[in-house]
């Protein structure tokens, strides 16, 4: 069978589920299912979406023909979405992994995470527990590997309990805000060096994602009071070009926080991988957070870094870019060490061919490279 990544051989760091009305609500207790909003509740016209995805899906479960189609057209982009094959039904989603290819998917949660942040504070980390479990539950594949959210919102003690489970369940990656809450200090306050070290213990990957920053946007509201009407369409990320621009600021802001606060000096096992954020800022970003460092070390004492900034990020850090960035460019400025191949199945920010999209600005690279940013890296973030 020839698949969509031909002889290549893939792991994608970035795919997700697409939650059906009341998957989240399914994996929580009874006392605190009524607390978690709804999708669509708040907009008729994506709860209609939403019903016209389940009608679909439960047309392609008793007629093999439009199964048969759908599962056909699984990466054309009508097919994406709340539409597309395997968006949450395990079983259609291992028949789109034998088409792509690939050997494993890395997912992550789409709509209920939205829904997590609209659950009342108080029931909050029981429905990320929630919806850790209905990951793990989805990824019955082997080929699936599950994220599981852990909060550092409610303090080191819960978070640590989230780490736990999260390695009980056997995750291949945990998720975490880019932005710190406003209900907590910084991610680097030694308060939570428990924390790291328990993640650093497990062996397993911390990532962040676009959408996991507490609705965080880093444009001011008055920017958009620009006299023009900017179509924003429904999503966790940036909706308009000019939002667009500022997409990889939060994962910026968190790296350098790491570097500079020395979480990465005293944990130097942790790997990060920055998933659907871009990767165009990344070799800037090498250059800047050096310059900060000769800039400031006379001014704050960063004594305790033994390497130069940036070698902490190229020792722990990969970047999946998004398909259409130059990543050819990337690569070569960056090291061929830090950017890692994702799908963003089945969402339409992954396109209809990200592979194509990807290898047109890959001329220049040789096969050792192409090898690191379809399988390598991944698999060295990944600790496979």
């Amino acid at each position: 069978m020839t698949t969509y990544a031909e002889q290549r051989h893939v792991i994608d760091i970035d795919a997700h589920i697409l939650e059906p009305v009341g998957w989240l609500r399914s994996y929580a207790s009874a006392d605190v299912r009524d607390r978690i909003p709804e999708l669509g509740s708040d907009d008729p016209d994506f709860a209609r979406q939403l019903r016209e995805a389940e009608e679909d899906h439960r047309r392609r479960s008793v007629d093999e023909a439009f199964r048969d189609d759908a599962a056909r057209d699984y990466m054309r982009m009508a097919r994406k979405g709340w539409m597309s094959f395997g968006g949450w039904d395990t079983d259609e989603r291992s028949i789109a992994l034998d088409q792509l290819g690939f050997e494993s998917q890395l997912i992550f949660p789409t709509g209920s995470f939205a829904q997590i942040y609209e659950t009342p504070h108080e029931f909050r980390a029981r429905a990320i527990a929630a919806m850790n479990r209905g990951l793990v539950d989805f990824c019955s594949d082997p080929r699936l590997m599950a994220t599981a959210y852990v909060p550092f919102e409610f303090g080191p003690a819960t978070a640590i309990e989230f780490v736990d489970a999260a390695v009980a369940a056997g995750v291949s990656g945990v998720l975490i805000d880019s932005i710190p809450s406003s209900r907590q200090r910084s991610f680097t306050h030694p308060d939570y060096d428990p924390v790291w070290a328990r993640i650093q213990d497990s062996g397993i990957a911390v990532f962040l994602h676009v959408g996991a920053d507490q609705n965080y946007r880093p444009v001011p509201k008055v920017f958009f009071d620009n006299g023009r009407d900017m179509a924003h369409f429904r999503s966790d990320a940036p909706g308009d070009p000019l939002s667009f621009m500022g997409i990889g600021y939060p994962a910026e802001l968190f790296l350098a926080s790491l570097v500079y606060d020395g979480i990465m000096e005293r944990f130097p096992l942790l790997r990060f991988g920055i998933t659907e954020l871009g990767a165009t800022w990344l070799p800037s970003f090498l250059h800047f957070i050096d310059t900060g460092q000769r800039s400031f070390r006379n001014i704050q004492d960063l004594s305790h870094l033994t390497m130069r900034p940036s070698d902490y990020l190229r020792r722990q850090v990969v970047v999946s870019p998004f398909a259409g960035e130059d990543v050819g460019w990337v690569m070569e400025q960056a090291g061929v060490e830090m950017v890692a191949f994702s799908s963003d199945y089945p969402h339409h920010e992954g396109t209809d061919d990200p592979i194509r999209r990807f290898e047109a600005s890959m001329t220049g690279l040789d096969d050792d490279a192409r090898a690191a940013f379809y399988d390598g890296n991944a698999r060295r973030l990944l600790g496979r």
